[in-house]
């Protein structure tokens, strides 16, 4: 069986008065997914399944829809959110301020030219590009930050997702330990 990390974009109050992240793991057992896991209510999903990536995408997808959601989701293998951790471009950031260091889950690959533009981002936050994500890092605070999840999306044309470092630690911890 593989195991999968899903990252549902876009949880937080509006989603929870329709969808609690017990009923998200309930649907998702339901759909046939196994020793599905939730962690925080900020749409975290890890589970095992031996169907394809583009299957099990559907299904968490298809179990937000029949809560009325339309939220994207991400994926990933623990290898790759492994790769991103190992790599840790900003380890300053990672020691002093792990909760303002952010993975950047993108759901595809962007333009090239794009891609190149945002990394020549002047600042105050560093942004680095490792495999199919980026890690940013918000010095100055996230809360203060004009570069969001949002804003990267909208300069990439690709579908963001992000998580701070100690959840995607976490995240990793809870993948890997089956």
């Amino acid at each position: 069986m593989g195991v999968f990390i899903a990252l549902v974009r876009a949880i937080g109050p509006a989603t929870h008065a329709r969808m609690s992240m017990q009923a998200l793991r309930d649907g998702c057992e339901a759909a046939g997914l196994k020793r599905v896991t939730t962690f925080i209510a900020t749409g975290n999903v890890i589970f095992e399944s031996r169907r394809s990536a583009a299957a099990v995408q559907a299904i968490v997808e298809g179990v937000l829809c029949s809560f009325g959601l339309t939220n994207d989701v991400v994926l990933r293998k623990p290898g790759e959110l492994a790769a991103v951790i190992a790599a840790d471009p900003f380890p300053d950031a990672a020691a002093a301020r792990p909760s303002a260091l952010a993975v950047c889950f993108l759901a595809a690959t962007p333009d090239g030219n794009a891609l190149a533009q945002l990394l020549r981002h002047p600042g105050p936050e560093r942004v680095a590009h490792i495999g199919r994500d980026l890690c940013i890092d918000y010095a100055a605070g996230i809360s203060s930050s004009k570069l969001t999840p949002g804003v990267v999306e909208r300069r990439l044309r690709v579908v963001a997702t992000a998580r701070n470092w100690n959840t995607a630690h976490k995240l990793l911890a809870i993948a890997l330990d089956r």
